[in-house]
């Protein structure tokens, strides 16, 4: 019983975690907190102090009163991206590819059916995709994100087709036709996101997959889609699939997963 206690805690202090941060920057306050994660104002306020003595969580003193992310998170999420192989293997191929598109490169990581943002190399350009490292994005209509569920099997693409996927723009595929298309996917070995995930954005994604052959990863180019277009998605996917293959041996896979495009 008190080992189940304890694991409950955890459970909850990162559900109010995961809500503070959801706000962003502007915070929120004690109320609105405690009733987006079902737990009464003085259970919140018990658990936001423990997170503020461990530097986890800050407290607006000198205006609102608002909870928002502490820089003890910050620390933590360093210390994770800097020990963590597979960013350190595919940065130096996310500056190669930043330098051969001129536009940004991306890495990303799957975590409860989304995807997630762990690295990034800026555009050298003026107009540039906002986009933050730890910020979560959709897996079925992403180019990373339809990169890594290629390799999953038919049993596991069908059930998540089958889950409630929202169409961000009228280029989002679900069902049937995003089955169709990681099939495509996974013969080609890139995928793209043609402003499926947002309007006035293109870009192309490669998994990366660990010793097994298992997608753990995958790298991406992304830019606006007036001065990126397809055709260049696909003169670009022969280094992108090289550079992932290159990535992928370094984290340990032997072989080669991945279909250079004809022509």
């Amino acid at each position: 019983m008190k080992s189940g206690r304890k694991s409950h805690s955890v459970a909850k202090a990162f559900e109010l975690i995961s809500v503070i941060a959801e706000q962003g920057p502007g915070g929120v306050g004690l109320q609105e907190l405690a009733a987006r994660s079902g737990v009464v104002a003085s259970t919140a306020h018990r658990y936001v102090t423990s997170l503020i003595e461990l530097g986890i969580v800050e407290r607006d003193t000198a205006g609102t009163g608002t909870y928002r992310l502490g820089i003890g998170l910050v620390t933590l999420a360093g210390r994770y991206l800097e020990e963590d192989v597979l960013r350190k293997a595919a940065h130096p191929y996310l500056v190669k590819l930043a330098e051969i598109s001129g536009e940004t490169a991306h890495l990303g990581v799957p975590l409860g059916g989304r995807l997630v943002y762990i690295d990034k190399v800026e555009s050298a350009k003026s107009v540039r995709l906002v986009s933050h490292i730890g910020s979560q994005a959709p897996m079925h209509c992403t180019s990373m994100g339809k990169a890594m569920l290629s390799l999953a099997s038919p049993d596991e693409q069908r059930k998540f087709v089958a889950g409630p996927l929202e169409r961000h723009t009228p280029k989002t595929l679900v069902g049937a036709d995003l089955l169709a298309e990681l099939e495509l996917v996974r013969s080609q070995g890139f995928a793209l996101d043609d402003e499926a995930n947002e309007e006035g954005v293109r870009c192309i994604g490669v998994p990366l997959v660990n010793r097994a052959g298992a997608a753990v990863g995958a790298i991406s180019i992304s830019a606006p889609a007036n001065r990126f277009s397809v055709e260049d998605c696909r003169r670009l996917a022969p280094s992108a699939i090289e550079y992932a293959a290159e990535i992928s041996g370094r984290i340990g896979y032997a072989g080669n997963p991945f279909t250079l495009p004809a022509g």
